[in-house]
């Protein structure tokens, strides 16, 4: 991926891996280079649960405000997949109403950063998926992965789903990556690299003033552009960040 397309489509190769804290960094460099950016989260679930959404953290970082009516058309009380959160309320998610409001972000802006909740297979209806909101839409697949032991059996698994599924992968980003890392955090990037051949475009570090949950952003505006590559709206080289490792 040499150049940002019209939008991304941020998945992830399980649920908490740090989707939300890379959409806000892809979000906030884009917007320093001088994008116009629309941010959708087509579903939110677990407004429940004390302190903010996904996409209310999104926009402090950013520190504006979208139209949530548009930005995140569907929201549901209980923290479970769509499909579960959307039955116990009665409701049936309207994909049509989806697609609509992602035209609408489109026709507003540079691009549109689309964050889907878990991975890929999260269902949003019963055979209605999160890889086929990203195919509808025509968006490429940004994989956000651990660094830690299982990542390899995780992110393989992803990108074999979204190869059946006839998904471009524009590529991996590694989230919370340690400080001191380990034998598995030293090893799986290169392993990621050489077993995929898809560009990892960015290491986001481990940063514990950063939480989502809380609605802390800690130092995520200074981290973005050294952690994301320059498709990304960043700095990060891959090469020389392998290089330190070794």
């Amino acid at each position: 991926m040499n150049t940002f397309p019209k939008g991304i489509f941020v998945t992830g190769t399980d649920t908490g891996v740090g989707k939300t804290v890379i959409t806000a960094a892809i979000v906030w460099n884009l917007i320093q280079v001088g994008k116009s950016i629309g941010l959708m989260k087509p579903v939110q679930t677990g407004t429940i649960v004390s302190g903010p959404t996904d996409i209310e953290f999104v926009q402090k970082v950013l520190g504006t405000d979208y139209s949530l009516d548009v930005s995140c058309p569907f929201m549901f009380p209980d923290p479970l997949a769509p499909l579960a959160a959307s039955m116990l309320v009665g409701e049936r998610i309207n994909i049509d109403k989806i697609k609509d409001s992602y035209t609408r972000l489109c026709a507003e802006n540079d691009a549109v950063i689309v964050e889907g909740a878990g991975g890929l297979l999260v269902p949003i209806l019963e055979d209605y998926f999160m890889s086929d909101l990203a195919s509808d839409l025509d968006l490429p697949v940004l994989i956000v992965t651990r660094p830690s032991l299982g990542t390899l059996n995780h992110t393989l698994l992803t990108l074999e789903s979204a190869e059946k599924r006839g998904l471009d992968v524009a590529g991996i980003v590694i989230s919370n990556y340690p400080w001191d890392p380990g034998l598995p955090e030293q090893t799986n990037p290169e392993l990621i690299l050489g077993m995929t051949g898809v560009n990892i475009l960015g290491v986001f570090p481990n940063d514990n003033s950063i939480s989502v949950e809380k609605g802390e952003i800690g130092n995520i505006r200074d981290t973005a552009s050294s952690s994301l590559s320059k498709e990304l709206g960043g700095s990060f080289v891959l090469e020389e960040f392998l290089s330190s490792l070794e």
